[in-house]
C-alpha cells in the first residue's frame, strides 16, 4: 500500500476537523492503536493550525494544503503554507507549560517519530510528521 491523499482548506479554523476526519477514515486499514491515531491526528490539527493562523494569517482567500502519504510502515502528512515560516533549529520551548497557548511544537514532536519544517520544493513553509506503523501497537481488547 502507498497512497497519497491531497486536501487545499481555506484558512478558517472551523475546517480543522477535517484533516482528522481523513486520518480517521484511512486509519481503519492499520493495524494501530486508536490512541497512536488520535496522538498522530492532535499533531496534524496543530500543524494545520499554526499554518493557518502564523503561516496564513488567518487570510481566508489564502489556503493551506495538507498532503497524506500511507506506506506500509509509516504515514506521511506534510502541513504547506505561505508564510515565512521561522527557523527551527533555534527554537527553545518555553518554561510556561501551563500557558494557555504555545505548546504546538512540543506536541507535536511528543506525538511524532519525526517531525521536520523547512521549505517544500515549490517554497512554501512546510512541517513534515512521520508516525512509523510499527511504533504504535493494537488496541488492547
Amino acid at each position: 500500500m502507498n497512497n497519497r491523499i491531497v486536501i487545499k482548506l481555506p484558512s478558517r479554523m472551523e475546517f480543522l476537523g477535517i484533516p482528522d476526519v481523513v486520518l480517521m477514515e484511512i486509519g481503519t486499514e492499520f493495524s494501530c492503536s486508536s490512541r497512536c491515531l488520535e496522538e498522530l491526528g492532535t499533531s496534524i490539527i496543530e500543524a494545520c493550525t499554526n499554518a493557518m493562523e502564523h503561516g496564513n494569517k488567518l487570510d481566508e482567500e489564502v489556503e493551506i494544503e495538507i498532503i497524506f502519504e500511507v506506506g506500509e510502515e509509516s504515514v506521511t502528512v506534510t502541513v504547506l503554507d505561505t508564510g515565512p515560516g521561522f527557523d527551527f533549529s533555534s527554537w527553545e520551548p518555553s518554561d510556561e507549560l501551563m500557558r494557555p497557548r504555545g505548546r504546538g511544537i512540543l506536541i507535536m514532536r511528543e506525538f511524532t517519530d519525526e517531525l521536520e519544517f523547512g521549505r517544500h520544493d515549490d517554497g512554501r513553509f512546510m512541517v513534515r510528521l512521520v508516525k512509523q506503523l510499527g511504533s504504535c501497537g493494537e488496541d488492547e481488547s
